[in-house]
């Protein structure tokens, strides 16, 4: 029993010994963080900055289509062709022909100018010749026959004066006439103007200068008037549109604002650029109240292809 008691005795000892030389427990370290700077990242495509759809005036069967898909064009360069309908070229032929009548009649007129004023004075010396002679034939006898004579000798001469006095205040021309002849060929040109203007809608030309793309027509077929028949566009400059800006997140962006930009398909380059406009009507899609804004780039690849998707980075 003596035993077990020094036993016991040693054993707590050994005990407070052991719990005296063991390690104190270290108080948990928390970790400080720091606070990162929000950052509004949206989606956004690829497009080119400049692009438009072509499209013909009027309705007819495409004849010609004289570019393909990545050829270049220029301004008022002939794209395609429509059927011309037989009576517009019928109208243009016709008004062609008043026309140049009309010019003649000008023509006439102006080369006449010269005869005009010899003979008018030539009519004035001839009439004045006739009063002489009436008059003489009246002062030898004054009958009511020779009367009359002078009575038309005298309207005679003063109609031939009339006419001078036309021809010398138009250098030989009648202003009158003149103007009559002017203004037929004036009304003879809008109307053939106005008839080739009819047949040149029936050619489409570029109204801007670009890369043909998404040609929609081929020969053969019949298209109606505004169906976009190609688009042209310009793959020098190009643009991010991003349309998934909630109301929450478009007070955030202003324009001016610089932007990182990936795109999916080149995603080791990182583009810069910056906000250029910023929508003010709102479209809603699933639910949400969404505004578009439009990137412009800063720099260019050849490897962008319009439609890329990218995300869009918006710097603080």
């Amino acid at each position: 029993m003596k035993k077990l008691s020094i036993f016991f005795v040693l054993f707590t000892l050994a005990a407070i010994l052991m719990a005296g030389c063991a390690p104190k427990a270290e108080k948990p370290v928390v970790a400080e963080t720091i606070a990162q700077p929000n950052k509004l990242i949206t989606e956004g495509r690829l497009m080119p900055a400049n692009y438009l759809d072509q499209s013909f005036s009027v309705s007819g069967q495409v004849i010609q289509v004289l570019v393909q898909e990545g050829d270049t064009v220029e301004i008022g360069q002939t794209i395609a062709k429509l059927d011309v309908p037989y009576s517009a070229l019928v109208a243009f032929s016709q008004n062609q022909t008043e026309v140049q009548n009309a010019r003649l009649a000008v023509d006439e007129l102006k080369k006449s100018a010269d005869v005009n004023l010899a003979q008018s004075r030539l009519d004035v010396f001839n009439a004045q010749t006739l009063v002489d002679e009436a008059q003489e034939d009246f002062d030898a006898e004054s009958s009511e026959e020779n009367q009359l004579r002078l009575d038309v000798a005298l309207a005679t001469l003063e109609l031939a004066k009339g006419h001078l006095a036309i021809f010398e205040e138009g250098n030989g021309i009648d202003k009158d006439r003149l103007a009559a002849a002017e203004s037929r060929l004036t009304t003879a040109m809008t109307a053939m103007l106005s008839a080739q203007s009819i047949i040149d809608s029936y050619e489409l030309k570029a109204n801007v200068g670009g890369t043909v793309t998404n040609i929609n027509i081929k020969a053969g077929e019949r298209i109606n008037a505004g169906f976009p028949v190609m688009t042209i566009a310009d793959f020098v400059n190009w643009e991010i549109k991003t349309d998934n800006l909630t109301e929450i997140n478009v007070v955030k962006v202003q324009v001016g604002q610089k932007v990182e930009v990936v795109l999916d398909a080149l995603p080791k380059l990182t583009f810069s650029g910056q906000v250029t406009q910023i929508d003010m009507v709102y479209e809603e899609k699933r639910g949400d109240t969404t505004y578009t804004a439009t990137i412009s780039l800063d720099q260019m690849d050849p490897q962008m292809r319009w439609g890329m998707t990218a995300a869009v980075q918006f710097l603080p």
